[in-house]
Formats: C-alpha cells, structure tokens, sequence
C-alpha cells in the first residue's frame, strides 16, 4: 500500500489492517479518523502529519519521525512506539494503552489531558513537555527525562521516579499516590499542592522546596532532609519522619497528627499554630523553634528539646513529657482539666463497652 492508497482507503471509512508502510514518506498526511489495526510504519516519515481521532490497535511506529504530528484525541492500544520522534506533537486528551514508547523523544510534547495506561516510557524524553492533567498510570518510567517539564494535576500512580530526571521541572498540583522517591535529590523544587500519600519518600533531599499544601499522609520520609523547606499548610498525617531533618523549614498550620518524628531535627522552624496531636515526638529537637499556637495534645514528647522555643500558648494537653527540656514553658498551656476529666470519663465508658 503506498501513500494514496491509504489516504483514499481511510478518507473512505475503511479500516486499515495488515499493511506495511515501513520507511514511506508520509509527511503531512491526514490520517485523522483512521481506523488501523497491526499497520507497520517503521521508521516511516509522518511528520508533520495528523492521526487526529484516530484508533490505532497493535500499529509498530518504532524509530518512525513524527515531529510536530497532530495526535489530538488518537486512540492507541498495544502499539509499539519505541525511538520514535515526537517532538513537538499534539496529544490533547489522547487515550494510550499498554503501549510501548521506550526512548520515544517527546521534547517539547503537549500531553493536556492525555492518558497513558499500563505503558512504558523507559528512557524516554519529555523535557520541556507540558503534562496538564495527563495520567501515566501503572507506567514504567525508568531513566524517563522530565527535565524542564511543566507537570500540573498531573497524575503519576504508583510511579518509580528514583532514576527519573526532574531537574528544572514544576511540579504543581502534582498527584504522586503510592510513588517512590528513595534517595533523589529534590532540593528546591516547586511541588506546590502536590500529593505524595503512601509515597516512600526515605532519604530524599528536599531542602528549600516548596511544599506549601503538600500532602504527605502516610508517606515514609525517615531520614528525610527538608531544612529551609517552605511547607506552610502541609498535611502530614500519620507520616513517618524519624531522624528527618526540617531544620529553618517553614510549617506554619502544618498537620502532624499521628505522625511519627522520633529523633528528628525542627531546629528553629516556623510552626505556628502547627497541630501535633498523639504525635511521636521521643528525642525530637525543637531548639528555636516558633511554635506559637502550637497544639501537642496527647502528644509524646518524652526527652525532646524545646530549648529557646516559642511557646507562646502552645498547648500541651495530656502530653507525656518525661525527661523533656523546656525554657518557655510558662508561655504554654497545660492539662484543660475539665476536658480531661471528659476524655478520662469516656475512656472509662469504652473500656468497658470493650
């Protein structure tokens, strides 16, 4: 089949099945609203060219050029896309699935509100690319380059990024459920509203980011380092920080309920008005810290350091404190005696419910 013959085969409604195309030139062809199914364009010329509201199923586009195509709403299941160029291309609201696009060059790709199920991208490259609202999920993205990218309410699912290059990138809105994170260096970095619950985030650098209203319920961040890290309203929830490092970090209004940040380091943060209920806080160092409206209650801070900390109406109700270092605890607030004698009264009523 040669360049005409597909145009007038697809411009008819007809389906395309079996053909071979590899190496023909089909630059600035307009294959949009094809139906193609197990089509060959290896290393075929398609830049330029428009699959718009195409449905390609089990089609081989490996090493084909198709810088610039126009992929707007394509439909592609079990397709093979690998060392392709796709510089350049349009993939608005595209639906990709178990497809394969393994060291494609997506450089400057806009993927607004493309989803890519169950697909490889390894070694990949999507530098400068804008991912607005664009799904990977269950995606294999080894050795992916994002360096540069502009990724908003983008979604990565349960995504390893530990060999993912992000340097340059923003990442705003960012949904990063599940993820893992071991060890990378994301110091700086914008990830303004992101989401990182259930990410394994041990021993990552993320010192002077930006982490305002950034969610990290139940992420693992033991050993983490987010010295000077402005995370004002940030959710961490149950998270495991021990031995993490917040050092100068921003925190005002951040949540800390059942959170684990035994040995960690929140030397001279900014905590005001933080809440740290039944947090665990053993040998957690608070050194000049701001903590000013802070809430502690039923908190463990048993030999903590508050030493030169703010404590300025902090609460710290039922908080067990043994051993614990203070110089400003006559600012703070102790024991609400009658909303103990409730708590007391109500523990009594459930143990013996129980």
């Amino acid at each position: 089949m040669d360049r005409a013959e597909l145009i007038a085969t697809i411009k008819a409604g007809e389906a395309v099945t079996g053909a071979c195309l590899d190496g023909a030139d089909l630059g600035g062809a307009d294959l949009s609203g094809a139906l193609l199914e197990q089509v060959s364009f290896r290393g075929a010329r398609l830049a330029g060219a428009s699959f718009k509201e195409s449905i390609l199923t089990a089609c081989d586009l490996t090493g084909a050029d198709l810088t610039g195509a126009n992929l707007h709403q394509v439909a592609m299941h079990r397709c093979i896309a690998s060392q392709a160029k796709l510089a350049r291309t349009n993939w608005a609201a595209a639906q990709v699935a178990e497809s394969d696009l393994s060291l494609a060059d997506l450089t400057d790709a806009d993927l607004i509100l493309a989803a890519f199920a169950s697909s490889r991208f390894t070694g990949a490259r999507l530098a400068r690319a804008s991912l607005d609202r664009t799904v990977l999920a269950d995606a294999e993205v080894t050795h992916l380059d994002l360096s540069g990218a502009r990724l908003t309410f983008t979604h990565l699912i349960k995504a390893d990024m530990t060999t993912v290059a992000l340097a340059g990138a923003r990442c705003r809105s960012v949904v990063f459920i599940g993820g893992r994170f071991v060890g990378m260096d994301l110091s700086r970095m914008d990830f303004t509203r992101s989401q990182f619950t259930e990410a394994d985030l041990t021993g990552v650098d993320l010192s002077g980011a930006t982490l305002a209203q950034c969610g990290f319920k139940g992420a693992n961040l033991t050993g983490a380092r987010l010295d000077g890290a402005l995370a004002a309203n940030a959710i961490f929830v149950e998270a495991n920080l021990t031995d993490a490092s917040l050092r100068g970090a921003t925190l005002t209004q951040a949540l800390f309920v059942d959170a684990e940040l035994g040995g960690a380091d929140l030397s001279r943060a900014s905590m005001e008005q933080s809440i740290w209920h039944r947090a665990r806080c053993e040998r957690a160092r608070f050194p000049g810290a701001e903590l000013t409206y802070a809430d502690f209650s039923h908190a463990d801070v048993r030999r903590a350091d508050f030493t030169g900390a703010r404590l300025f109406r902090a609460r710290f109700h039922r908080t067990r404190d043994e051993g614990t270092v203070f110089t400003g605890r006559a600012l703070a607030l102790g024991d609400d005696e009658p909303l103990a004698e409730a708590e007391t009264w109500q523990d009594r009523l459930r143990d013996k419910a129980g």
